[in-house]
């Protein structure tokens, strides 16, 4: 039986993907909190349980960019960090984005994030998998946070007039059930 942990699983991709698993029974999920990533010893736990990690976490808006950046390139770290220090080699799934390509600061911390992980993987002989993913749609996205759909989608609803900033074609995935 595979187990599988989440970092990130009570947000919208992670709820949805927990969710999926859930019922699946040739694999076991491993219980991820946000707080893990405060307290070593429970980050350590979490990693040396996982054959697979699924790396969501991240903070996708802040009033201050740099905090952004900041966060989740300091989630990574703390995943690898910990993966040494437990001398465990999960096979990580970072999601990454197609905003890894603009030099915005979430684009820049996903690039970055991918490229620590890459270089982990290689030094550990581990498996690395980076998925660029395109942006999201679905149940339970977070308007103004998660996704412009939701955004937009949320403005409409509430008699407000949504602003196109960029007109522009974009790929979509739908996540939910």
């Amino acid at each position: 039986m595979k187990k599988i942990g989440i970092t990130g699983q009570s947000g919208f991709i992670g709820s949805h993907l927990y969710n999926h698993i859930l019922f699946k029974t040739n694999y076991k999920l491993i219980p991820f909190k946000d707080s893990f990533f405060n307290n070593e010893n429970k980050l350590d736990d979490f990693v040396e349980k996982c054959d697979f990690i699924i790396h969501l976490a991240a903070v996708n808006r802040d009033n201050d960019p740099n905090k952004i950046y900041n966060i989740n390139l300091e989630l990574v770290n703390k995943l690898i960090n910990s993966c040494k220090k437990e001398n465990s080699s999960p096979h990580i799934i970072f999601s990454s984005s197609v905003q890894e390509d603009n030099e915005s600061p979430y684009g820049k911390s996903k690039k970055e994030g991918a490229l620590l992980f890459e270089k982990w993987a290689k030094q550990t002989q581990s498996k690395f998998t980076r998925l660029v993913i395109p942006n999201v749609f679905g149940p339970f996205a977070k308007p103004f946070y998660n996704t412009f759909i939701s955004t937009f989608s949320y403005q409409l609803i509430n008699n407000e007039s949504p602003e196109i900033k960029i007109d522009n074609t974009v790929d979509l995935i739908f996540v939910g059930s």
